[in-house]
């Protein structure tokens, strides 16, 4: 149904001689973004997302020369995805339903930029893209984890086990840096300063490198892993018992999984990245500071965290200065 190439597939020139059809400018974009050098995290997510809406205008009958392209072909297609269930007439989970206000807001700026792309190469006239507003997205107040439960979740693994070591170090590793998974799951050795705390991003999102830092705890609980419990001979940091890389999967299946042996509900990673977020700003931390911190390209992106903090201590005060409560308190 997809097309199924991957990064290092071999594709032949003869696949794209003389050729304008969208599935073959599908694949000249995915090209362009390697020349450009694109992480191969983003491609494979272009590639994937572009697939679906290859299948859709196949399905649909839409024409298959980009230049017969319209908005009202990608307004269908957007509203396929907001509305429909059993999507691409896939069995994935995450095609049963239909898709959140972000996925389809994610959808929507990967046509805008293939379509950018190929109304640069003149490929096409006008981007049917242009026309369109971007699908409007609710701002939701980002909910990070109570410090109590925090304390909860660390207490869940703090055996003498190497399964409780290394996953207390994860939780502790994403709480104090706000890293992404993938971020962390990329760790080496190598990247890990024990002397100042700094540790090394190499391939942040975008490729983008920067530099975080981990507290004294967390140095101690590290170098305990490390010396004590560690046996691989890998250089990434975190490793299952077998000595073998942990990968993104596995650490989101420990955390989801901690969470609920805690009786805590929605512990994800990313609500782990919150959670650094909200207490960095909580402690005096500034919003710029955060967004270097966090890997954010833009400042926007930062200040929904400013917007939780607000709504949470105004919640607080409202405890306090309740003019009914006050009113019969007296």
């Amino acid at each position: 149904m997809f097309m199924k190439s991957q990064p290092n597939e071999r594709i032949l020139l003869e696949d794209y001689a003389s050729v304008t059809s969208l599935e073959s400018l599908v694949q000249g974009y995915l090209l362009n973004c390697r020349c450009e050098s694109k992480s191969t995290a983003t491609i494979a997510n272009y590639q994937y997302r572009l697939a679906c809406f290859l299948w859709f205008c196949q399905h649909s009958g839409y024409p298959d020369e980009p230049q017969k392209i319209t908005a009202n072909h990608i307004r269908h297609f957007l509203w396929y995805l907001s509305s429909q269930s059993n999507r691409w007439g896939s069995g994935s989970t995450s095609a049963r339903k239909p898709a959140s206000e972000s996925t389809v807001n994610h959808y929507y700026h990967i046509l805008s930029a293939f379509f950018g792309w190929l109304k640069r190469e003149e490929f096409i006239g006008d981007n049917p893209t242009a026309r369109l507003k971007p699908p409007k997205m609710n701002q939701k107040v980002v909910q990070a984890l109570k410090p109590t439960e925090v304390e909860v979740l660390l207490t869940r693994c703090s055996s003498k086990s190497f399964l409780d070591i290394r996953n207390r170090i994860i939780l502790m590793m994403l709480i104090d840096t706000g890293l992404r998974v993938f971020e962390l799951a990329n760790l080496r050795l190598d990247d890990i300063d024990m002397n100042t705390g700094s540790i090394l991003v190499r391939h942040g999102k975008g490729n983008k490198q920067r530099v975080v830092r981990i507290g004294t705890k967390t140095q101690k609980a590290l170098w305990k892993y490390a010396t004590l419990y560690r046996r691989s001979d890998s250089d990434k940091l975190l490793v299952n018992r077998s000595g073998e890389p942990l990968d993104v999967t596995g650490i989101k299946l420990m955390v989801r999984r901690l969470g609920k042996r805690a009786d805590i509900q929605g512990v994800h990673v990313h609500r782990l990245r919150h959670t650094f977020a909200i207490s960095f700003l909580r402690a005096g931390g500034d919003v710029f500071s955060l967004q270097y911190l966090l890997g954010h390209t833009t400042l926007a992106m930062t200040q929904r965290y400013l917007q939780s903090l607000n709504a949470d201590d105004a919640v607080k005060a409202h405890q306090r200065f309740s003019p009914i409560d006050n009113l019969f308190t007296k």
